[in-house]
C-alpha cells in the first residue's frame, strides 16, 4: 500500500468511525487488535481514532476500511508485482482476442515509463490469476478501455470499467470499433481506429497528463526517461510531452537537472537545452 493510500484510509476510518459512540469505538478498535486507552483528554474523537490505529499493520487497516464502508472489497495491502510504487501505473481493458494489440500498446507506453496491466488473454481466469487482475484495479491510477467490436459482451470488461468508475480514476475510452457506452458514454473517447499504436501512445499520456489525479505521476514518468533518452529525436518527444504536463511532480527539477547534466542526446539536442529551462523557469515546476 502507498503511503498516501494509507494516510487516505485513515482519514476515511477515522471519521467514519467518529460518528459512533465512545464505548463502540473502543469494541470496535479491540476486535480488529487495535489499542485503546482510557487516557485519552478532550472529546476529539476523530484524533483519537488516528491516535489509535496510525501504527495499524495494513491487512488491520484495511479490513476495518471494509467494516465501517469506507473501501473497496477489492481493496489489499498486498503489494502488486507488476509495478512499483512510483510507477504510473495504467490498466489496459481489452477484449482477450484483442490482447496482441492491447500488448502492443503497453510496450509503446513503457517506452515513456508509463507501467501498462494487460490482464491474462483466457476467457475464464485461474483464480490466482483473478487475485492479480484485483489486485491490479484496486492500485491503478488510470485505466485504457480498448473499446473494440463486442467489447461490452465480455465478462470483464465491463466489471474493470465499473471499478475504475467508483474510484474516480480517470479513464480513456479509445474508439476501435464501437462508441463508448453507458457510465463512459460521458468521457470523450480518442478515435484509434486509423491511428498507429505510437500515435494513440503520446495521445493517450497527453490526456492523462492533464488529469489532477495522475498527471503528476505522468510528469515524473517522462522526466525519467527523460534521463535515459537514447537519442535527440526521443528527447525532444519527451519535451514535447513535458510541455503538456499541467500538473508538475515536485521531483521535476533535480530530474530535469539531471537529464541535462549527465545525458548528452538531451543537452546536445538543438532546442531541448531552452525548452528545459524554460520548464524549469515555470511557475509550474
Amino acid at each position: 500500500m502507498r503511503i498516501s493510500e494509507k494516510i487516505k484510509m485513515i482519514h476515511a476510518i477515522s471519521k467514519a468511525l467518529s460518528r459512533e459512540e465512545w464505548r463502540l469505538i473502543d469494541f470496535t478498535l479491540s476486535q480488529y487488535g487495535l489499542p485503546t486507552t482510557q487516557q485519552w483528554d478532550g472529546n476529539d474523537k476523530e484524533g483519537y481514532i488516528i491516535e489509535m490505529i496510525n501504527s495499524g499493520k495494513e491487512p488491520v487497516l484495511v479490513e476495518l476500511a471494509k467494516h465501517l464502508g469506507v473501501a473497496s472489497e477489492l481493496e489489499s495491502s498486498e503489494e502488486p508485482s507488476f509495478w512499483s510504487e512510483i510507477d504510473t501505473r495504467v490498466f489496459i481493458c481489452h477484449l482477450a482476442k484483442e490482447k496482441i494489440f492491447a500488448s502492443d500498446l503497453r510496450d509503446e507506453l513503457a517506452k515513456f515509463n508509463i507501467i501498462g496491466f494487460v490482464a491474462h488473454e483466457d476467457i475464464e481466469p485461474s483464480r490466482e490469476w483473478q487475485n492479480e487482475i484485483e489486485i491490479a484495479l484496486s492500485t491503478m491510477d488510470g485505466l485504457i478501455a480498448n473499446l473494440h467490436l463486442h467489447f461490452h459482451e465480455s465478462n470483464w470488461t465491463d466489471q474493470e470499467i465499473g471499478v475504475a468508475i467508483g474510484r474516480r480514476i480517470p479513464i480513456i475510452p479509445i474508439k476501435l470499433g464501437i462508441d463508448p457506452y453507458g457510465f463512459i458514454g460521458k468521457y470523450q473517447a480518442l478515435n484509434g481506429a486509423k491511428m498507429a499504436i505510437p500515435e494513440i501512445a503520446r495521445r493517450v499520456i497527453e490526456i492523462f497528463a492533464s488529469k489532477p489525479q495522475i498527471g503528476s505521476k505522468v510528469c515524473r514518468s517522462l522526466a525519467k526517461r527523460l534521463k535515459k533518452s537514447p537519442n535527440w529525436a526521443t528527447s525532444k518527444l519527451l519535451v514535447d510531452l513535458l510541455e503538456k504536463c499541467q500538473y508538475f511532480h515536485p521531483e521535476l527539477t533535480a530530474d530535469l537537472l539531471q537529464a541535462l547534466k549527465e545525458n548528452d542526446q538531451v543537452s546536445s539536442a538543438w532546442g531541448v537545452r531552452d525548452r528545459i529551462t524554460k520548464l524549469l523557469s515555470s511557475e509550474k515546476a
